[in-house]
């Protein structure tokens, strides 16, 4: 399906947005207003969150061609997964959730995502754009 496969892009390509925002917001406001509208409407994070929840699926079980009918899209499916669980931790941080003593799958990912936002911002953008421009070498 083709309308996955533009969804998948565009949500590699906000995500990458949010995570260069601390470094390029001057640059480019742009960043710096999608991380506001993330921080201040709820409506923004259910939205991101619900959405990269169901992308993740959609990319596992209905790859684009020519790729594999189960996991075809693993690379963008992972990326848009560890973007997901990264919205989730700074949703939660964002609101004040009290953190146990134990360290969550969810808080492993949010902190290492945190120390390495500039990094995992251009990895997830070069995701975007070989996705977008040779689908093929997405494969497996």
């Amino acid at each position: 399906m083709i309308q996955l496969y533009v969804l998948a892009i565009a949500y590699l390509l906000i995500g990458s947005g949010f995570l260069l925002s601390d470094s390029y917001g001057l640059t480019f406001p742009l960043l710096l207003s999608l991380r506001y509208a993330f921080r201040t409407h709820k409506a923004v994070r259910r939205i991101l969150i619900l959405g990269g929840l169901l992308l993740t699926l959609a990319l596992a079980f209905l790859p684009m061609d020519p790729g594999p009918w189960l996991l075809g899209d693993f690379v963008p499916m992972l990326n848009v997964f560890s973007l997901t669980i990264w919205y989730v931790y700074q949703a939660l941080r964002g609101i004040g959730v009290k953190q146990d003593e134990q360290q969550t799958v969810l808080d492993a990912t949010g902190l290492y995502m945190e120390r390495n936002k500039r990094n995992l911002g251009f990895v997830t953008m070069s995701i975007a754009i070989i996705h977008f421009v040779a689908p093929q070498l997405v494969l497996l």
